[in-house]
């Protein structure tokens, strides 16, 4: 949560200065009481982390918190008469220092303290949890279905979106938001024991155990280069590929069961997905069989996603970069790649973005978007609710939106690329429903390719501004 994380966060620094002054302000000298606001400012340092999350933010200046208590300490001791100390005050040169990183450290906190609310949300989303008996896995999903009761009643497009493995549904949840606010049902999920963490129906997280945690940051980091977090990344490929054909399935046999007043038209179906899950997404739309069982799938999203299984080493059992890419089947339906401005920088382009290009040359209709200034978070909650991580991997250009217009602006370019693909779709097509929000000032500037096969005309113009 937000509930301003900021506000503790001055108390602290607020107790800790007091106390270092206290010898050289003649009126505060007297205070004995203060001794023990060094130790306050410590236990809220550390309530933090179970109030707000965990804040990486926030671990300098606890640090500094606990350095402030161990100097204060003698005093502490002696004022409770366990120590015979001489409370000879430090010079004003060391107090100035001391003062100075804490306000430095502080500073850095605040910088980096959430735009908006890291809950998740609550109104218009249903929960519900269901077991995979074939897997023995449970995953809780989350429906964002309109909040008027006039437009619940019409048939809106269904997005799944696939979460990132790292983060999960708390990485997309305002995304999610957006996406229904701009005419479409959204259902998301998280899978216990896989997502890192997943949040139940009660919005309890629950963390994989440490292994997987670990695996996770190898597959994300090293994916590409070392053979060992390769085959992390391609088994997070599998579970993400059979996790989407059981929600696949659900939403065709059970989605309206379980979800009554879901205004959804099942006939109209958006992909999107993220890490691991766009990967399987992109995998999948090239098979002519996932096609054919689909024919309700009209498009896919795949954002920032490193397609693991498509990397080749030359010695597996070597820590070789990898040198190549296998063969990569062309997309049986319209996909949009989201990528960070990395895909424009020449040094960063192929080694980065290989097989997204090379999927990008077959005779497929495709279309790879990015936004000057995105690095690879940016599409998601974590510019606003973890500015840090996304300010520690930034694009290459200068970011031409705030940190909270990413959310908008993620959720307006799968809009409009949904509304491109509608609005061309055959004039014998039944059921295809309106009222998606077209969104025309994203502001900013959005670089496009496409692939040889794309014939759907003013993609520019319906994406761009």
């Amino acid at each position: 949560m937000q509930e301003n994380i900021r506000l503790p966060e001055l108390v602290m620094v607020v107790l800790l200065i007091i106390p270092a002054i206290q010898p050289y302000i003649r009126g505060l000298r007297a205070q004995t009481g203060l001794v023990w606001f060094p130790l306050l400012a410590l236990g809220i340092g550390v309530g933090l982390f179970p109030a707000y999350g965990f804040r990486v933010e926030c671990i300098p200046l606890l640090l500094c918190t606990v350095f402030l208590n161990i100097r204060h300490g003698p005093t502490l001791f002696a004022y409770l008469g366990w120590w015979d100390w001489d409370d000879t005050p430090p010079s004003q040169s060391f107090t100035l220092v001391l003062l100075g990183f804490l306000i430095i450290t502080t500073a850095f906190a605040l910088y980096f303290a959430p735009r908006t609310d890291t809950r998740l949300s609550v109104q218009g989303v249903q929960t519900r949890a269901i077991q995979d008996e074939t897997r023995n896995v449970r995953l809780f999903l989350r429906l964002y279905g309109p909040q008027e009761p006039q437009a619940a009643s019409s048939q809106r497009p269904l997005m799944l979106l696939v979460p990132p493995v790292f983060g999960s549904v708390g990485m997309v949840d305002q995304v999610c938001g957006k996406l229904r606010d701009h005419g479409f049902t959204v259902l998301s999920f998280s899978r216990q024991g896989f997502d890192f963490p997943a949040f139940g129906a009660d919005n309890k997280r629950y963390n994989p155990p440490m292994q997987e945690q670990l695996r996770i940051f190898q597959a994300l980091t090293q994916g590409n280069t070392a053979p060992a977090a390769n085959g992390w990344g391609r088994a997070l490929e599998d579970g993400r590929t059979e996790d989407i054909r059981f929600l696949l399935s659900y939403i065709r046999q059970d989605l309206r069961t379980d979800f009554p007043e879901a205004a959804v038209d099942l006939n109209t179906l958006f992909l999107a997905g993220y890490d691991a899950g766009g990967s399987a997404l992109a995998l999948l739309g090239a098979s002519a069989t996932f096609r054919a069982a689909n024919p309700g799938v009209h498009g896919i999203i795949v954002v920032e996603s490193p397609l693991w299984s498509v990397y080749q080493f030359d010695d597996p059992l070597s820590q070789s970069k990898a040198v190549s890419w296998g063969s990569i089947a062309p997309p049986q339906v319209p996909i949009l790649f989201m990528t960070s401005d990395r895909v424009t920088d020449p040094q960063k382009r192929n080694r980065w973005y290989g097989p997204i290009l090379q999927i990008l040359q077959t005779n497929a209709p495709v279309i790879l978007a990015a936004v000057n200034g995105a690095g690879p978070l940016d599409y998601s909650d974590c510019p606003a609710k973890y500015p840090l991580y996304s300010a520690c991997v930034p694009g290459t250009k200068p970011i031409p939106w705030k940190y909270t217009t990413f959310i908008e602006g993620t959720a307006a370019i799968m809009t409009n690329f949904a509304s491109l693909i509608l609005e061309n779709a055959p004039r014998d097509t039944p059921n295809i429903p309106a009222g998606l929000s077209r969104h025309k000032g994203l502001g900013g500037t959005l670089h496009f390719e496409t692939g040889g096969a794309w014939n759907l005309p003013d993609f520019g113009y319906i994406l761009s501004p």
